[in-house]
């Protein structure tokens, strides 16, 4: 099977860099220059790369110690050219786009944040649902209906209950989202999975600025210990979330 280039990151600058046996596979990652910028490769087989756990700890390592070089762009997992040639063409091609992402995140760190609230934490919150004025209309309703509407009404209110519930919670974790974006060069929301995440957010962070960040955490962790959130902060990361 012929070799191909596996790309992990595009690295400001054009000095001859090798990382010994770092890549994956155990293949040494190595610079292909345009200019004054360089894509970070591999040779390795050509063909489609599983992300299994293994492969993502090589591409990931390879990442952070082209980090240590100066600033990069971080690549998603998976993407192969053919040729160095081609890889060369594609820096080329984008040569100017790169170089202004660059220019962004010079100097700059990514964190990641996770808010999560405890199973036993929701039952809080809609218990204060209760004194909610639609939830306390439909249950005057209940309480002067008859047994086959009053089924129905409960349902109804079941679904007012968590509405609000949901809508409380959102709004608190737009309170944090927004409170700490005051302190960052730029902000995101990301993708949860789980009911439990109420804030899955990625923070682009001046190296010269963090500890205002890490402050302004502690003080929002402090504020919103009663509601019984889970505050869960990793990185500092190669910013993939502003590339």
């Amino acid at each position: 099977m012929p070799n191909g280039k596996y790309l992990y990151c595009i690295m400001e600058g054009s000095q001859d860099v090798t990382f010994r046996e770092a890549g994956l596979f155990q293949k040494d990652a190595f610079t292909v220059a345009y200019k004054d910028i360089s894509a970070i490769v591999s040779n390795v087989p050509l063909k489609e790369m599983q992300p299994d756990a293994e492969s993502i700890t090589h591409h990931q390592r390879v990442v952070e110690q082209s980090r240590t070089q100066g600033t990069i762009l971080p690549a998603r997992f998976g993407i192969m050219f053919k040729s160095e040639d081609g890889v060369k063409q594609m820096l080329a091609k984008s040569y100017k786009d790169l170089k202004g992402k660059m220019a962004k995140i010079r100097g700059k760190d990514e964190f990641g944040l996770k808010v999560l609230i405890e199973e036993s934490n929701l039952k809080k919150f809609s218990t204060v649902s209760h004194n909610n004025a639609e939830i306390k209309k439909i249950k005057k309703e209940i309480a002067a209906s008859g047994e086959g509407t009053s089924y129905f009404l409960k349902m109804k209110m079941d679904e007012a209950i968590r509405n609000d519930t949901y809508r409380r919670i959102e709004a608190l974790s737009q309170e944090i989202h927004s409170d700490l974006g005051k302190t960052v060069s730029e902000s995101c929301l990301l993708r949860s999975d789980f009911d439990q995440i109420i804030l899955n957010a990625a923070y682009l962070i001046d190296r010269a600025g963090a500890t205002r960040f890490h402050k302004r955490l502690e003080s929002i962790k402090t504020k919103y210990a009663k509601e019984g959130f889970t505050f869960h902060l990793s990185g500092p990361w190669a910013p993939y979330s502003f590339c």
